[in-house]
C-alpha cells in the first residue's frame, strides 16, 4: 500500500516539477524521468481489451477478458472467454499473445486465432482469485 502512495506521490510531483525529479522514500532515491516522446510501440491495450477473436473464417471465438504481465512489463498472454450464453458457462482460457494476429478488413482491425471452438473447448480452464490477483487453474 506505502509502494502505491509513494509511486502516486512521484508521479503527481513529476507532472508539477521539471522532468526529472529525485526524491528520498524510505532511504531509497526515486528518480522520475516523464517521456517527452513515446516509444516506439505496436498497439495500446486498449486495442485488445474486451474485444472479440475470431478464427481465420471470420466466425467470434470468444472476448480477451484480461492481460497477463510478465515482470519487465510485457504481455505474455492473454485470458479469453469463450463459449457460454448469455454469461452463463463461460470459460477463460490462456493463449499467448503472440498467437493473436491484428488483421485489417474492411477498414477495420480485427483480433484473430488461428485455432478452432472445439480446440478451445479443450483446453485447461481457469478461474480468477481475487484474493490473490491471480488467474488459477480449475
Amino acid at each position: 500500500m506505502l509502494k502505491h502512495v509513494v509511486v502516486a506521490a512521484s508521479l503527481a510531483l513529476a507532472l508539477a516539477t521539471p522532468p526529472a525529479l529525485a526524491q528520498q522514500a524510505g532511504g531509497e532515491t526515486i528518480v522520475i524521468v516523464p517521456m517527452e516522446k513515446l516509444p516506439i510501440y505496436g498497439s495500446v491495450v486498449s486495442a485488445w481489451y474486451k474485444q472479440p477473436v475470431y478464427d481465420p473464417n471470420e466466425k467470434k471465438l470468444g472476448t480477451i477478458a484480461d492481460m497477463l504481465f510478465s515482470a519487465d512489463g510485457s504481455i505474455n498472454a492473454v485470458m479469453l472467454n469463450v463459449g457460454g450464453f448469455l454469461g452463463l458457462g463461460v470459460k477463460h482460457i490462456a493463449v499467448p499473445v503472440s498467437s493473436i494476429t491484428i488483421t485489417q478488413k474492411n477498414n477495420k482491425s480485427w483480433l484473430t486465432l488461428n485455432t478452432t471452438k472445439d480446440l478451445l473447448k479443450k483446453a485447461t480452464g481457469y478461474k480468477f482469485d481475487k484474493t490473490t490477483g491471480l488467474w488459477d487453474p480449475i
